[in-house]
């Protein structure tokens, strides 16, 4: 093979290597994500508090989660840069898809 071949070749192989893949974890975290924004995005701006979090806590319900675990989940994100972006790159894709 010529050595621009074998360079284009070893240079897919490594940009393949580093992309980070997206557990069903990741993915109940994301639609949990737009769920809560969904949701946050319909409040009126004079909205009583007691609504707002009661529309937060019918989304985690209905996600199987609670805030303290979502919030933790969203503060582990920042051990794996790698991870965190990938997760952030899919929920603004999500986002712009809309």
């Amino acid at each position: 093979m010529k050595p621009a071949l074998l360079f284009l070749i070893a240079l897919l192989v490594s940009s393949c290597a580093g992309k980070v893949s997206l557990t069903p974890a990741d993915t109940e975290y994301i639609i949990t994500t737009l769920d809560l924004l969904k949701t946050r995005a319909n409040f009126a701006s004079a909205e009583d508090s007691i609504n707002i979090k009661l529309s937060l806590d019918s989304v985690y319900r209905k996600h199987h989660t609670s805030a303290a675990d979502y919030q933790a989940k969203t503060v582990a994100l920042s051990d794996d840069r790698k991870h965190a972006e990938a997760i952030f790159g899919a929920i603004n894709d999500s986002i712009n898809k809309k």
